[in-house]
């Protein structure tokens, strides 16, 4: 099976190669935990059971920036996916290969596990104003309260997840894995010399999820995030539906997305072979217009 753009899918990585891509996403997933996970432990905030909107602000808009430091910190070495919802996204279509993809989904999880295990030493212990934690579980997800109230349902926070992840999937894709696009210059990224401004509009996608999400879920659309802080404060609360089902489907959705907007617009490389990396550069690079000024 071919890459989803035509060309050759993503060869068998090197040792060496796992093991620096592994431990750049131990590290991003550790890092991101506890500063994602621990913007919500000091800011969530709810007034008669309702999220208030300026604690969904600031979570949301620290995990987007979060992600936008970290993938541009981690590019060069991982490909900075730090969300195994991404991973499994790009071992579908074929840009990274099951092997590296195993590997970066046990290393995310483990950062998880330690992200987690250090924001509860920091977050340990009460205060004359309730408990350090404000959210009670390290930021774990789970179907909020507002929404339990009203009558919904893991049915609502399964929709939710999906679109979210399928919104983060895609601009991921289009963004970072499409040689054409407008924020990418270069054919490589993991171990290359790839330029590319794809963190941002990345960054700004997992902002968008999160204040859409938030109010019903918590917000997850990455399940490796999850894990950690569900398993260190034990909170299992529709765990399987949110942090996995959801962001998983959503990531596959978008998946097939992509694979139909490639059988219109396949990349110019897909010739049926390997091309090395001046070819593939030449292949894509625009041709030049040249605009004489009115005299």
């Amino acid at each position: 099976m071919r890459h989803f753009d035509g060309t050759e899918r993503a060869p068998k990585p090197e040792k060496k190669d796992l093991m620096i891509g592994g431990f750049s996403e131990f590290v991003a997933m550790t890092l991101f935990v506890f500063f994602g996970c621990g913007s919500a432990s000091s800011n969530a905030a709810s007034f008669n059971g309702e999220w208030d909107s300026a604690s969904v602000t600031i979570i949301a808009l620290q995990f987007g920036l979060l992600i936008t430091i970290l993938a541009f910190a981690t590019a060069h070495t991982s490909g900075g996916h730090i969300n195994c919802a991404v991973t499994f996204a790009l071992t579908l279509v074929g840009t990274c290969h099951p092997l590296r993809g195993a590997v970066y989904f046990v290393a995310q999880m483990l950062g998880s596990i330690t992200g987690a295990l250090l924001l509860s030493a920091a977050t340990d212990g009460s205060t004359s104003y309730g408990e350090v934690d404000r959210t009670g579980g390290l930021g774990s997800n789970g179907l909020q309260g507002a929404l339990k109230a009203r009558g919904g349902g893991a049915g609502n926070a399964f929709v939710v997840e999906l679109m979210g992840t399928a919104l983060l999937v895609y601009v991921v894709l289009e963004t970072a894995v499409n040689t054409k696009s407008v924020t990418t210059d270069g054919t490589s990224m993991i171990r290359g010399q790839k330029q590319t401004l794809a963190p941002i509009p990345i960054g700004l996608a997992v902002f968008a999820a999160h204040v859409v999400c938030i109010p019903v879920t918590g917000c997850s659309i990455n399940p490796t995030r999850s894990f950690g802080p569900a398993l260190v404060s034990d909170t299992w609360d529709d765990h399987l539906v949110i942090c996995w089902l959801g962001p998983l489907c959503g990531a596959f959705v978008a998946s097939l997305m992509w694979l139909a907007l490639k059988q219109i617009d396949p990349n110019p490389a897909a010739t049926g072979k390997v091309l090395p990396p001046s070819a593939v550069a030449a292949a894509d690079k625009p041709t030049e217009t040249r605009v004489e000024a009115f005299r």
